[in-house]
C-alpha cells in the first residue's frame, strides 16, 4: 500500500476520491456559470479564456465566495461531514459550524499516478498559485501533478512536456500545441518545484524521451528550478531549458502579435541542460565546451 493510502481501507479511499471528483465537477460549474467577477477577468488577461469552452481540457473550477455552498451541495449527494474534514474540503469553524475549506478562488485538479482527482490548487485575487489542500490520507502536494489529466493525450501522442511554474503559462502552451499538431503539453509546478515522483509519473504518461524546462521568475524561483533538472534528467533522455527575460511570462508571449508562433520558436530553441552549469544562481549558459587552437608552436 502507498504512503498516500496508508491506514485507510478500500472503501474509505474510494468515498475520499469521489468526495474530491464531485467537488471538482462543482467549481466546473461554478466557472461556467459565472458572468462577471475578478476570475473572469483573470483569465481573460492571461489570454486563457478557451477553459471557458466546455470542450476545454482544462477543466479549470471556480469555488465561490461563500460558507457552506459546497459542503451543502455535497452533503445532498450523501457525502458525512467526516469525509468531507478527510477529503480536504470542508473546516470546522469556531463555533462548530461545517464550513468551506475553498473560498474565492480559481481551482485546477491536482491528481495522483493513478489520474484520481486527490487535491486542487488555487489561484486567489492576488494571482499567486498555491497548493489549496492540505496534506491529507490521499493527497500529498510533492506526489501530485496538475494538468496531466488534461494533457494525457498530448503526452501520449509524443507531445514534448514543458514544465512552467504558473498554471496560465501551462494552458498557453498547451494551447500553442493544440495548433502545432500536438507538439507541446504544458505542466505547471505552481511554486512548488518537481519533487522525484512528479518527475517519475511525468515521465510513465509522456512518450516523448525529452522535457523542457522553462526559467523563468524571480531569482528565487530560477534557484528552484535549477534544483529539479537533474532530478528530471533521471527519467527523461533529453533535458532541455528555456530562459525567459525577467518579468515575462509565456502566457504574456501567448496574447502578443503572431503568439503561437512566438511561443512555438521560443520552446524550439530550448538548449540541452548539457550546455548549462551550476552556479550560486541557479543554472547559467557555459562556455563551449571546445578549446581554442592551441597557438602555432615554434619551428623547429
Amino acid at each position: 500500500m502507498s504512503s498516500q493510502g496508508f491506514g485507510l481501507s478500500t472503501e474509505e479511499r474510494r468515498r475520499l476520491l469521489e468526495a474530491n471528483a464531485a467537488a471538482a465537477q462543482f467549481f466546473r460549474r461554478e466557472l461556467l456559470r459565472a458572468t462577471d467577477g475578478w476570475h473572469l477577468e483573470y483569465l481573460k488577461a492571461h489570454a486563457a479564456e478557451s477553459v471557458l469552452s466546455t470542450e476545454s481540457p482544462w477543466k479549470v473550477g471556480y469555488a465561490p465566495r461563500t460558507w457552506t455552498n459546497l459542503v451543502d451541495h455535497l452533503r445532498q449527494q450523501g457525502f458525512a461531514y467526516g469525509t468531507l474534514a478527510r477529503a480536504g474540503l470542508m473546516a470546522w469553524s469556531g463555533d462548530g459550524q461545517a464550513t468551506d475549506r475553498h473560498r474565492d478562488k480559481l481551482m485546477l485538479v491536482a491528481r495522483d499516478r493513478r489520474l484520481s482527482v486527490v487535491g486542487f490548487v488555487g489561484i486567489g485575487p492576488d494571482g499567486e498559485a498555491r497548493s489549496a489542500s492540505p496534506v491529507t490520507m490521499i493527497h500529498r502536494p510533492s506526489n501530485v501533478l496538475v494538468g496531466i489529466g488534461e494533457q494525457r493525450s498530448l503526452l501520449a501522442g509524443g507531445a514534448v512536456p514543458v514544465i512552467v511554474d504558473e498554471p496560465m503559462d501551462a494552458i498557453a502552451v498547451s494551447n500553442a500545441g493544440l495548433v502545432m499538431d500536438g507538439r507541446w503539453a504544458g505542466i505547471p509546478v505552481c511554486g512548488g518545484g518537481l519533487s522525484t515522483a512528479q518527475s517519475r509519473t511525468l515521465r510513465e504518461f509522456s512518450t516523448s524521451d525529452k522535457a523542457v524546462v522553462v526559467l523563468g521568475g524571480s531569482e528565487a524561483e530560477r534557484k528552484q528550478a535549477a534544483g529539479y533538472l537533474l532530478d528530471l534528467a533521471f527519467f527523461f533522455d533529453r533535458v532541455h531549458t528555456v530562459a525567459l527575460p525577467p518579468g515575462q511570462t509565456l502566457a504574456e508571449v501567448a496574447r502578443s502579435n503572431f503568439g503561437v508562433e512566438r511561443l512555438n520558436d521560443l520552446l524550439a530553441s530550448s538548449r540541452p541542460l548539457m550546455t548549462y552549469r551550476a552556479s550560486g544562481r541557479g543554472f547559467v549558459v557555459s562556455r563551449s565546451a571546445d578549446p581554442d587552437p592551441p597557438a602555432p608552436g615554434l619551428d623547429l
